[in-house]
């Protein structure tokens, strides 16, 4: 076993080792895609595609999407931010939440305007399950059999709201077509804010994105609750 060679490994080590880390997860969801599954699953896989490859394209266009992680899955994909224990958590949502709201409505826009139905947009906070070294399966002996491994740190809680969001759907308030955003004060209740085009002069302006969630807070026109909502 390779032991840690360098003062960056070591204090990488240290730092994943504090508790009280915090993650961000957003997850983007295509709407329509049972039913077009059924009817045209040839579209539908050709869907998906799109919204990978889209959305693959436009993060490096929007300044902080190198912070995140992400993942495809079905016919969805989710974002996570790590946030560590002395940063600024509020500071950070209120970025985190405009950045991916920017994005999703870009994505949305485009989707409308092909004649799809849109995304439906879930944004959540939980206690990060902390994976203290995600790359170390990389510098194992046996390296060239794990090539192809996936390491995600443990967003578990906040991940789980989203999917537990995404399960309830229009019968549980969550319409598509809106960003639900958690209201931090209030963990698992959830307010609505319609995606919509943005200004394209305001895409790319990191400095903006706080204003963007300070805009989706005020312009929110639902609620919604994990602990109330019925399961549809």
């Amino acid at each position: 076993m390779r032991l840690v060679q360098s003062d960056d490994e070591f204090w990488e080590l240290m730092c994943r080792g504090r508790g009280g880390f915090q993650a961000f997860v957003a997850t983007i969801d295509l709407l329509g895609m049972q039913a077009m599954m059924l009817k045209r699953p040839s579209e539908a896989r050709a869907r998906i595609d799109d919204l990978q490859q889209s959305f693959g394209g436009v993060l490096p266009l929007y300044p902080g999407g190198e912070s995140y992680r992400v993942c495809f899955a079905g016919d969805s994909l989710f974002v996570v931010r790590e946030i560590e224990p002395d940063a600024d958590a509020p500071a950070l949502w209120a970025s985190f939440c405009g950045h991916v709201f920017a994005l999703s409505c870009f994505l949305h826009t485009m989707e409308r305007q092909i004649g799809n139905p849109g995304l439906r947009l879930i944004i959540a906070s939980g206690p990060l399950f902390q994976v203290r070294a995600p790359g170390s399966w990389q510098r194992l002996p046996w390296s060239s059999q794990t090539r192809n491994w996936f390491v995600l740190t443990g967003a578990t809680a906040a991940l789980k709201k989203c999917w537990d969001a995404e399960a309830r759907g229009r019968k549980g308030g969550f319409l598509g077509g809106y960003c639900w955003h958690e209201r931090p004060e209030v963990p698992g209740s959830f307010l609505g804010t319609r995606l919509r085009e943005l200004p394209p002069d305001t895409y790319m302006r990191p400095d903006l994105y706080p204003a963007f969630y300070t805009r989706m807070a005020a312009e929110a026109e639902g609620e919604a609750d994990l602990g109330t909502s019925d399961s549809g």
